[in-house]
């Protein structure tokens, strides 16, 4: 709605590369849910509790592979696993790589890549980037049919996200995927 205005508050055509990589993310003004903005939100006790204890989640699973490692290092000394190991695998380096993985959708992806429709904001969609964010990377698709589930329109556009949450649409787990229209699919062709 306001992508690459200066209403976007990681915009990298408004605030340059650094600020949409990280900058914006770790600004205390833009820290708080802006339930107003997304008022479906405050619908689900689940992701209230989740933004009131942010903290929660990342403490109880780091505890729990220092835990797993120090158990399997005590059952198994052979291994080579030890509790600090499996937090820095399983904690740290995992959250940096998905936390900037994450972030090059908002510096890279409204930089470079390929531009299939032409939106009103500079998404584009990158072959680099799919891979790395399981399907992000097709942003421009994205940008062109936000309502859709799957961002990688096309067989050959990998969308590991969209299989998912396909499986978890078979398993009964969610429900009402949006299909890519057919008239917005082909509208770039």
């Amino acid at each position: 709605m306001h992508s690459d205005t200066p209403e976007d508050v990681h915009s990298p055509k408004e605030q340059g590369f650094f600020w949409a990589h990280v900058g914006w993310f770790t600004c205390r003004a833009n820290f708080p849910t802006r339930l107003d903005v997304i008022p479906d939100f405050a619908r689900f006790p689940e992701l209230r509790f989740l933004d009131r204890f942010d903290s929660l989640v990342p403490l109880v699973l780091g505890g729990s592979l220092f835990a797993l490692g120090a158990a399997l290092e005590s059952l198994a000394p052979g291994l080579g696993t030890s509790g600090p190991q499996m937090l820095i695998w399983g904690l740290f380096i995992s959250t940096v790589v998905l936390f900037h993985g994450t972030c090059l959708i908002n510096s890279m992806a409204h930089r470079f890549g390929r531009r299939r429709y032409a939106t009103d904001d500079e998404s584009r969609n990158s072959l680099l980037l799919a891979p790395i964010t399981l399907g992000e990377g097709w942003h421009n698709n994205h940008h062109h049919c936000q309502r859709t589930v799957r961002q990688g329109f096309f067989w050959w556009e990998i969308d590991v996200t969209f299989y998912l949450l396909k499986l978890m649409s078979w398993l009964g787990l969610i429900w009402r995927l949006a299909p890519v229209p057919e008239k917005a699919r082909n509208s770039g062709l």
